[in-house]
């Protein structure tokens, strides 16, 4: 995601150009795009993958922390916002969805802001996101066939310990054991100038064989620097650019198949 967009907007929503988290969405187009990933992956080769709105669904994060500010503030309303009342990076569109008056909307929208911002981008609170399901099993499954995996993203070096304990927690492949962590060395860095920025270096780790990412303009930026990888969009959240996937991207909405479908 563009970490430096606002998620809850001063004035008013922005459009919803993403198609929202599906964790549990299934077809055969999908298995067919995850049995491509697992088939790039060989001994020598890299798999850069994305951790928010790809591997880890960071919508617990976002509801730990308006739940804490509910408790704080004595907003016990806002306690009925939960993971599926997000569509997108905007706060205030999830208070609706969860039936929280209008009025009200805009009464917390700048303290909740606030709050916002000086808990997402930690450590402490990194810890709350929820793997998106399916997503260990590929990881491992990469990892396995030989590839070396790099986790790129656009944290910032401040989140860098919470998210290795996140990866070790639901055991992804550790970073040091046959897979590397990269975080954002700037906070203030845009996430398309740190992911262009590190292309150089990842071919000091493999190479690039496998991209995995849920921003549309990291995805075409991975396309055009690496055009004989294998990019795959992770149709989830992104952030409020208005940025398209390249049309001849291939696109998954999660990482289940339809054969997990008989244990449902």
């Amino acid at each position: 995601m563009g970490y430096l967009s606002s998620p809850l907007s001063p004035s008013k929503d922005p459009p919803v150009p993403c198609a929202g988290y599906a964790p549990f969405a299934v077809s055969l187009a999908q298995d067919a795009v995850l049995d491509a990933i697992i088939a790039r992956a060989t001994p020598g080769s890299l798999a850069v993958l994305d951790l928010d709105g790809c591997l880890f669904d960071n919508r617990s994060r976002q509801v730990q922390i308006i739940h804490e500010f509910a408790a704080q503030a004595g907003h016990p309303a806002l306690c009925r916002v939960e993971r599926a009342h997000f569509s997108d990076w905007s706060l205030s569109r999830a208070l609706r969805a969860a039936g929280v008056a209008e009025e009200f909307v805009a009464a917390v929208r700048d303290p909740l802001r606030s709050f916002w911002a000086d808990r997402f981008f930690t450590s402490e609170y990194v810890v709350h996101d929820l793997p998106m399901p399916g997503a260990v099993r590929l990881a491992r499954a990469v990892h396995a066939a030989g590839a070396h995996l790099a986790y790129l993203t656009g944290r910032d070096c401040d989140m860098h310990q919470g998210s290795h304990q996140a990866l070790c927690r639901f055991c992804f492949p550790a970073p040091g054991q046959g897979a590397t962590l990269l975080t954002k060395p700037d906070p203030r860095m845009k996430d398309e100038a740190w992911k262009r920025a590190a292309v150089d270096s990842l071919f000091e780790l493999g190479r690039p064989a496998i991209f995995l990412d849920n921003e549309p303009v990291n995805a075409n930026l991975f396309h055009q620097l690496c055009p004989d990888a294998l990019v795959v969009f992770v149709s989830t959240d992104h952030s409020f650019r208005p940025d398209l996937p390249d049309p001849s991207l291939p696109a998954i909405r999660g990482f289940l198949r339809t054969s997990d479908q008989a244990a449902w």
